[in-house]
């Protein structure tokens, strides 16, 4: 992706420009950030409708995620929201916290600290708070195009535990991964995040036996609303709140509207087999790519979190795995998609420059369909493809 490194400077005054990315590009993106353990503000503008973005902000503190949102919020509204989540009966001593005379009038962390310290609130409330917040704008934002914008200034000090440290990012990816497979079981019912629940007709109104539905869907099914924004408003669980709506679906007590994907078309064109090629190697990318690309849509990614992210919203037909990556290698991702039941049936070829007995039986073990090694041979190559996708094998 092009744009500004983290290295670079921002003249005070200056507005750094939107990046536009596409949604298999973000998860790498944030990764670089990661590498670079970059500190700021890294703010989102999320297509999800023509005309229609979501607004969401990450912030960032030596390479890890210590607060997510869809805005930047001062530390009056950080300090209620926790305490009267957690602690509701202490919810009228808020305002005299927050004209403490601290060091810092501004600081978030202080306060917390501060909390903290007179058994108010635990880190662990607060970790498990900011993981659920981080995790729900880390979901709306991957699975879609838009733009992003990198402030190398940090708005929040809202850091963690007693050390002042970030989110662990590998669990955050491990629940986002495991989230997603919760939202592809309901889809038949609800189609996804950014699924907008329509009026709801009289006919539904007088199925509906609880009045608080009734209410509910007269207040918030206006045709407008994503289920994103419902959740983000009720301050709940966007998945909660869709698994309780796929619950109204099957009663006939409301409807959905297909949400429009914006990035298909750019992704892979509908005429072409799918490929993804998942390795860290440009060089044997780019081979991959020129040896398949008159033939098949190939898809690329660099490592296993970015093909779970692009696994999660394109289907493909074939996957062309490495296995060793840094990271999650090969081995184990494909023990993972096999246990999805979305994955059972897709073609995964190993790729590797080992060539033993030993590498080969643990590849059929964890349920590879075929194994090649390095390097690899054009025509060889092109006819496993074809083998394997011959016939449209559809997911």
């Amino acid at each position: 992706m092009s744009g500004m490194s983290m290295g670079d400077v921002l003249v005070p005054g200056e507005t750094l420009p939107l990046i536009p990315y596409q949604a298999q590009d973000l998860a790498r993106t944030i990764e670089s950030f990661r590498q670079e353990q970059v500190s700021g503000t890294l703010q989102l503008e999320v297509e999800v409708q023509p005309g229609k973005c979501w607004q969401r902000v990450l912030i960032w503190y030596k390479g890890e995620i210590t607060y997510g949102g869809s805005k930047l919020i001062d530390r009056g509204v950080l300090i209620r929201t926790l305490v009267q989540k957690h602690k509701p009966e202490y919810s009228q001593s808020i305002e005299g916290w927050l004209i403490q005379q601290l060091v810092y009038p501004h600081s978030s962390r202080e306060l917390l600290v501060f909390l903290v310290q007179r058994q108010v609130l635990t880190w662990e409330q607060i970790d498990t708070w900011a993981q659920g917040q981080v995790v729900y704008t880390l979901e709306q934002a991957i699975s879609f195009a838009g733009k992003y914008r990198f402030s190398p200034q940090t708005e929040i000090d809202f850091y963690h535990g007693t050390d002042g440290h970030g989110l662990n990012w590998n669990q955050l990816m491990m629940t986002v991964n495991t989230r997603q497979q919760y939202w592809s079981k309901i889809t038949n019912l609800i189609p996804g995040i950014a699924a907008v629940p329509l009026p709801p007709t009289p006919a539904m109104l007088a199925k509906i036996s609880e009045v608080a539905i009734e209410q509910h869907s007269r207040k918030w099914f206006d045709g407008q609303r994503t289920i994103a924004d419902i959740a983000t408003v009720l301050d709940r669980d966007p998945l909660q709140v869709a698994r309780s709506y796929a619950q109204w679906v099957q009663m006939g007590w409301m409807h959905c509207q297909q949400p429009i994907d914006l990035s298909l078309e750019s992704v892979a064109p509908p005429e072409l087999p799918i490929v993804l090629s998942v390795d860290d190697s440009p060089i044997v990318q780019t081979r991959i790519k020129r040896a398949l690309g008159e033939q098949f849509e190939v898809l690329l990614a660099n490592d296993a979190m970015s093909a779970l992210h692009l696994l999660a919203r394109q289907p493909v037909d074939l996957l062309l795995l490495d296995v060793t990556m840094p990271g999650i290698d090969g081995i184990e991702l494909c023990q993972t998609l096999r246990r999805m039941s979305k994955f059972t049936q897709l073609p995964i070829i190993m790729l590797t420059a080992k060539d033993k007995s030993y590498d080969r039986a643990l590849a059929e073990m964890v349920g590879a369909t075929e194994y090649l090694t390095k390097p690899l041979n054009d025509e060889k190559l092109i006819a496993i493809v074809n083998q394997y996708t011959k016939g449209g094998h559809i997911q």
